[in-house]
């Protein structure tokens, strides 16, 4: 029988699993729409360059980067990884 637990340590374990071709299958199966959603979700913000910015459950790190590169960039941006392997990718 397969284990359909969504206990924290098996989601965290399943992130670990993937971390260090995460963003690969992300952007190949997205066809890009990735890099796309994650513009428009920075644009949206209308930054100001006083803001804090948290990127929850990070992974990899793309939001938070990307509200460091806007124009006006984030005062600060805090990532926030809920799995180890996947900032360490």
């Amino acid at each position: 029988m397969t284990d359909v637990s969504k206990s924290p340590e098996r989601i965290a374990g399943m992130f670990d699993a993937i971390a260090g071709r995460y963003d690969l299958l992300n952007h190949v199966l997205s066809a890009g729409i990735d890099r796309r959603w994650r513009t428009r979700a920075i644009r949206s913000l209308r930054l100001t360059g006083r803001e804090r910015v948290l990127d929850l459950c990070t992974g990899t790190g793309d939001l938070a980067i990307a509200a460091a590169r806007a124009r006006p960039p984030a005062a600060r941006t805090l990532p926030a990884p809920c799995s180890a392997s996947a900032t360490a990718s």
